[in-house]
């Protein structure tokens, strides 16, 4: 499953709509393995998202977020609101509710593309991968 959420970012992170939504779609295949996604990129987004503000970050900045991510992911059709729901849901620990559709996903997906994409370090070496295999050790570390 790491491995079909790691492309689906992939993809997302070099914003190529066709290879992100195939790579959607063979987790959406099963209600199981994309629930187990989502959840595993939702613990990627509040993980990325507390360590770049060095905890939970304000209704402004979560503003802020939402309003940035949603113009440089125009590509994908994720909105402010849908954004800025998904940042709110992961800062308060109430997990949003995703269905079981790729239209579901997408936002979960594309926003934690972005915060790896932004808050790696390419010009020191650290790109999105390196920092989400960071990121997921943490998680399991605390888990």
């Amino acid at each position: 499953m790491e491995t079909l959420v790691r492309a689906v970012l992939d993809a997302a992170v070099h914003r190529d709509s066709g290879r992100f939504e195939g790579a959607l779609d063979a987790l959406v295949g099963s209600q199981e393995t994309l629930t187990k996604a989502v959840e595993l990129t939702l613990a990627v987004n509040a993980a990325v998202l507390f360590e770049v503000h060095d905890g939970r970050p304000s209704p402004e900045q979560v503003n802020e977020l939402s309003r940035n991510i949603s113009q440089q992911e125009q590509w994908a059709g994720v909105s402010a609101a849908g954004v800025h729901a998904l940042l709110v849901a992961v800062t308060t620990g109430n997990p949003p509710v995703v269905g079981s559709s790729a239209d579901g996903a997408t936002a979960v997906f594309v926003v934690a593309a972005n915060l790896l994409a932004t808050a790696s370090q390419p010009d020191e070496g650290e790109w999105w991968f390196n920092y989400l295999d960071k990121v997921e050790a943490a998680i399991e570390a605390a888990g």
